[in-house]
């Protein structure tokens, strides 16, 4: 190697050596500033953990890492017009500088990928421009556009990035750590409630400040799937421990969010793959039994035996669904007056404000997408819904060794999970939701691409 390649690789460590000596001279001199002195050493960690992410995987990776962690930051600013508003993350500003930083680097030429999850989703786009034109407000359906277009430059980038499977399980594993992350949110507001904890989960106060309980349980049960894939083809007694760090932290935060469905969702999800699927390593399947054990123990004799009691007394059944019918009732009457292009995106939630005087999403994947689409727009979306899966389809199909196939079932048991909860609620709504579904999607596909050319190389 020459001279000039090793200086050439060796400047951004040389770099970073230096931001940790400053951040670390600094530190000393700011003694008696200790948030600001622990700011620049966490700042100086953080790049160095991301140059070597990038170093090892390409910056693509730690790019989509970081735009998912991004989303604990919540807002950055938002426009309204007319008592409408559209909002702006901090997620936004990650993606919109990782995607000029691809333009420039590329130097104008960009390539989009092919994957079904792609492939399926700019028909659907174009479909939500086209009636956009036509939607009874018109700002809310360009606010939700952009949250699509957003996940979009995500599903584009996560492709891209995962050129290989160790890339792809990078990812998946990045979707995951951010669910352990708001799990862990969950639980510091939990403890730290004014109320309690048993009386904030009772009340469903366990919420972060862009997300509420409902909404953050439908992202863990996309993250807790893929915590036990991940468990099931770990090869290292740390790559395993740290999953059942991650599944424990989840699996708390879906309890204190005392949601109904997700949790039943990912009970289906989790019997019918883990739960039944032969060839599978052990320790996936013996922690799905000894999650059921443990929330069955929690609830019959722990202090939120209570909060379950009181969600799943008849009166607040009977209310729960009869919220909901009003609800398919109205999408299903909203439908009926615009079978074509329907009232616009997410414009549901402005029509529905007049049953209960806030605005709500239509808590049904098929009736919402045929109230604000029509009947185009919802075909598109299933489309689009059943290549969100062709990855986790692909790889159970092409997984070779235990290890892969628990890998395969976690991705089915994640896209099973979606597809379940979002009948009765409709966390595809959320930027947050849409952004970790896709990175999801896009490498589950790389992944089972990875392994399908391995079975088709010669020798294989």
């Amino acid at each position: 190697m020459r001279a000039r390649d090793v200086a050439r690789d060796a400047l951004p460590f040389a770099a970073l050596a230096g931001l940790a000596i400053a951040g670390g001279v600094a530190a000393t001199a700011l003694a008696a500033r200790p948030a600001l002195a622990g700011a620049l050493a966490g700042g100086a960690g953080a790049l160095a953990a991301l140059a070597w992410v990038a170093r090892r995987y390409g910056a693509g990776v730690p790019w989509l890492g970081v735009a998912l962690l991004a989303i604990m930051a919540g807002e950055l600013s938002s426009v309204s017009v007319g008592g409408q508003s559209g909002r702006l993350l901090w997620a936004d500003l990650v993606i919109g500088l990782g995607a000029i930083g691809a333009f420039v680097a590329a130097r104008g030429v960009i390539e989009v990928p092919r994957a079904p999850v792609l492939d399926a989703l700019w028909p659907l786009l174009a479909w939500c421009g086209v009636t956009l034109v036509l939607a009874e407000d018109p700002l809310t359906a360009a606010a939700e556009l952009k949250e699509w277009l957003a996940a979009a430059v995500l599903a584009v980038g996560a492709v891209t990035a995962a050129t290989d499977a160790r890339r792809a399980r990078v990812l998946l594993g990045a979707v995951a750590a951010t669910g352990v992350v708001i799990a862990l949110g969950m639980l510091y507001v939990a403890m730290t409630s004014p109320l309690g904890p048993v009386i904030a989960v009772m009340r469903k106060v366990v919420d972060l400040p862009w997300g509420r309980t409902n909404y953050l349980a439908g992202l863990l049960i996309l993250a807790i799937p893929l915590l036990l894939g991940l468990l099931g083809d770990a090869a290292t007694w740390r790559g395993r421990l740290a999953c059942v760090a991650g599944l424990a932290i989840a699996s708390s935060g879906l309890a204190v969010s005392a949601s109904k469905g997700a949790m039943l969702a990912l009970a289906v999800a989790l019997a019918v793959t883990f739960g039944v699927a032969p060839r599978q390593a052990r320790a996936p399947r013996a922690i799905v039994f000894a999650l059921f054990a443990a929330v069955a123990a929690l609830f019959a004799a722990g202090p939120l035996r209570q909060v379950m009691e009181m969600r799943l007394q008849t009166s607040a059944l009977d209310y729960s669904a009869g919220e909901r019918m009003d609800l398919y009732a109205l999408a299903w009457r909203q439908f009926v007056a615009h079978p074509v292009c329907g009232v616009g995106l997410n414009v549901f939630s402005v029509v529905a404000h007049r049953l209960h005087g806030v605005d709500t999403v239509p808590h049904n994947f098929e009736l919402g997408f045929l109230a604000e689409l029509g009947l185009p727009g919802l075909v598109m979306a299933l489309a689009w819904a059943w290549a969100v899966g062709d990855g986790a389809r692909r790889a159970l199909r092409a997984a070779v060794t235990p290890r892969e196939r628990s890998l395969a079932l976690g991705l089915v048991a994640a896209f099973v999970a979606f597809a379940l909860h979002n009948q009765v609620e409709s966390t595809l709504y959320g930027q947050q939701y849409k952004m970790l579904l896709v990175v999801y999607a896009g490498a589950a596909w790389a992944l089972g691409q990875a392994w399908e050319r391995r079975a088709a190389a010669p020798g294989a």
